[in-house]
């Protein structure tokens, strides 16, 4: 019994000593984070940088490239001191040449600088590294937000600013290829610059509020994803794929995939000319049993 008790004092007391142990580790790192951010407040950014190569050499713990981060990006966003910021974005790249979160940090502060241009290659620089990254953290959250960030600096998700405006529509539904409906309706197109999405409110001929169709870039498939909400069916969300190309001078092609209630994959081709600002002729077209583009619908908008 007396061994017994002396050997769980003993493990206790090793536990102790292993919990403080990896707690001053984890205070040493913080201490040194804050110690080159204070190094740099009062002697600035060289003798920030040579402090922390002083604890590289000595010190058990040195930054990693996230701790090296969280420093620069203090400088870059509290003091506003975007030179100071650089360098330190800078030592990280040096620091951790395979590591691809610095490449994209230094992208960030490229675009604080307005130099979008040359972001643009540390991004593509961070987003190769992360693509096919080993570490599921660079590949799963950074490579998409890097990929994001790419495509917003190539105004991906603003394709399709020339359909916004408040559109009077004349429109016809087709069967067989024959007319079958004629329609004056409105369509009202907003881009909202909070959440990147295109709104599109629809309303029927009465003017009534007949619908909602979000529309949103994903950067990393290179589509546009859709969500339709109707007015008077309750069915919930129904969602569509949108793949845009330019198919000639002011002419757009849209190949919109969705899943039917039924689990049927199905394709819609909507054909867009600009006209002018203010003219403008979509055509929708689905297969029909021969594999032929057969119209649907049409429509004749002007503001």
């Amino acid at each position: 019994m007396r061994k017994h008790g002396v050997f769980m004092k003993f493990s206790f007391l090793l536990l102790i000593i292993f919990a403080f142990d990896g707690f001053a580790q984890e205070k040493t790192s913080t201490s040194i984070q804050e110690e080159i951010y204070k190094e740099y407040k009062s002697n600035g950014v060289d003798q920030a940088i040579s402090k922390y190569r002083q604890h590289k050499k000595n010190a058990a713990h040195e930054l990693t490239q996230a701790e090296l981060n969280l420093v620069a990006y203090r400088i870059m966003n509290e003091d506003k001191d975007l030179d100071a910021a650089g360098k330190i974005f800078k030592l990280n790249m040096e620091e951790y040449p395979q590591a691809a979160n610095p490449y994209d940090s230094y992208g960030d502060y490229l675009v604080e600088k307005g130099n979008e241009k040359e972001a643009k290659e540390y991004f593509q620089k961070s987003a190769a590294l992360s693509k096919n990254s080993q570490d599921e953290w660079e590949k799963k959250t950074l490579y998409p937000n890097t990929t994001s960030k790419l495509a917003k600096l190539d105004r991906k998700h603003k394709q399709m600013d020339f359909l916004l405006g408040d559109w009077n529509i004349d429109a016809t539904a087709y069967q067989d290829g024959k007319e079958t409906i004629k329609m004056k309706i409105k369509d009202k197109i907003q881009f909202d610059e909070d959440t990147n999405s295109i709104f599109i409110h629809h309303f029927n001929e009465q003017n009534e509020p007949d619908g909602i169709r979000i529309i949103t870039y994903d950067a990393l498939d290179d589509e546009f994803d859709v969500a339709y909400f109707h007015s008077d069916r309750l069915r919930g969300i129904e969602v569509s794929r949108m793949k845009m190309k330019t198919i000639g001078d002011n002419q757009f092609e849209f190949m919109d995939s969705f899943t039917t209630g039924d689990g049927e994959e199905m394709q819609l081709k909507h054909e867009i000319k600009k006209v002018s600002d203010s003219k403008m002729d979509w055509v929708i077209l689905e297969q029909n049993d021969n594999n032929e583009w057969q119209r649907v619908y049409a429509m004749n908008m002007t503001k």
